[in-house]
């Protein structure tokens, strides 16, 4: 049932798309956390989202421009998003026509206009409701839409906030018009094209934040088991698997805790530790926790310190941890990462303090042999310009000159 009557939805949704009188249309739930990138098949859109109650936002007009060029305005929005299973159409053709089609696949449908109060809304136990708020109008204007536009975001977060606590919800904002009208097909897909800057990008795959620490893994984590200075068995643990961050922040001390779940060991937790000592951080350890088993790494050739409050630290090369216990051995691999406590920023690193000198081999070898031919050079040019001539030449219209043989 939860499946067929999503399909109806997207099938409404994805008629007539490339056509005149587009609107964008904005799909998220925030009880299911964001778990992965979504593309446009049917069959994940439908698992993803499938619930029974819908919750429908109408704004009288809407287009592309409203959230690509006002990203601020919608500060909720972009966070449900960014944190929810979402999904964003910005080019559909007349969505609100749902709460049309929608009565016909046994939904409730209750209708809350500007400025009407959820107190008395009444939801059906056990039944499929349609919940369609009317935002504020007035869009139409261009002196005013930025105005309506973050109006309409306050009051998302006011009815999600309070009906969310009912129920269960998938929610969809969109609006009855397009706010910019168009001219040709051309501008149409150029404004698609555009489209791409109204949602927030996700943050990539094996970024992890947490207030004041930012870290990226290039690759998963990787844990070496060894016995006897053998190599035993090898686990890794898959980003896929991450659940959530966390952590601490102190003007001296800095943490940041990953969790996830793993197939094989069920909860894994992973928690890098920061000091800072005169405005200069370094890593103090790594500790592991998997159910009631607790490790501690520490750095195996190089240390990870001396580097200023405000820069990050980058290495694309492998990063050996060992952990501290003498009845296993365990080595934790980094295979490329850059990290940052202390930071000020959420998003986005510092100027970066590479692991990889700038005087490396290479660079080294290529010094001396340039240093070598320019000794040999300028060695050559010193005894070009030691050599002597003579002074005196003979003039074919006088004596010759004798030089005297004997004394």
């Amino acid at each position: 049932m939860k499946k067929a009557g999503l399909l109806v939805i997207f099938s409404a949704l994805f008629c007539g798309t490339f056509a005149k009188d587009t609107v964008p249309v904005l799909i998220w739930n925030p009880r299911q956390k964001n778990k992965e990138n979504y593309d446009f098949e049917w069959a994940k859109n439908l698992q993803a989202l499938s619930q029974i109650n819908i919750l429908l936002f109408e704004q009288d007009a809407l287009s592309i421009e409203d959230l690509s060029s006002r990203p601020g305005k919608l500060h909720h929005v972009n966070q449900w998003m960014e944190n929810s299973h979402s999904l964003y159409l910005p080019n559909v053709v007349d969505p609100t026509h749902l709460a049309h089609d929608l009565p016909s696949q046994g939904y409730n449908v209750v209708v809350l206009e500007p400025g009407s109060s959820t107190a008395g809304l009444q939801l059906k136990q056990q039944e499929k409701n349609l919940v369609i708020v009317k935002l504020p109008s007035h869009t139409h204007k261009i002196q005013s839409r930025s105005h309506a536009i973050q109006k309409a975001d306050e009051v998302m977060e006011s009815v999600i906030s309070k009906i969310g606590e009912m129920e269960d919800f998938t929610i969809i904002f969109t609006g009855r018009t397009p706010s910019v009208k168009l001219q040709d097909e051309f501008e149409q897909r150029v404004r698609i094209a555009r489209s791409l800057q109204a949602v927030p990008e996700r943050s990539p795959r094996g970024f992890h934040n947490y207030s004041c620490v930012l870290l990226y893994l290039y690759k998963n984590i990787t844990f070496n088991f060894y016995t006897n200075e053998t190599l035993n068995n090898s686990y890794t643990i898959s980003e896929s698997s991450h659940l959530s961050d966390s952590g601490e922040c102190r003007p001296e001390a800095s943490k940041l805790l990953m969790k996830y779940n793993t197939p094989e060991y069920g909860k894994f937790n992973i928690q890098f530790s920061f000091k800072n000592l005169n405005n200069e951080w370094m890593l103090e350890g790594v500790k592991t926790l998997m159910d009631t088993k607790e490790d501690i790494f520490t750095l195996v050739n190089n240390d990870i310190g001396g580097i200023p409050i405000g820069m990050s630290y980058s290495c694309s090369e492998k990063t050996y941890l060992k952990n501290n216990s003498t009845s296993k051995s365990i080595v934790m691999v980094l295979d490329g990462f850059q990290v940052q406590p202390f930071s000020s920023n959420q998003t986005k690193f510092s100027g970066s303090w590479d692991c990889v000198g700038f005087f490396t081999v290479p660079i080294w070898c290529a010094l001396l042999v340039t240093l070598l031919l320019l000794f040999i050079l300028f060695s050559g040019m010193y005894m070009l310009g030691d050599i002597k001539t003579m002074d005196r030449f003979d003039d074919p219209k006088g004596k010759p000159i004798m030089v005297a043989t004997t004394d």
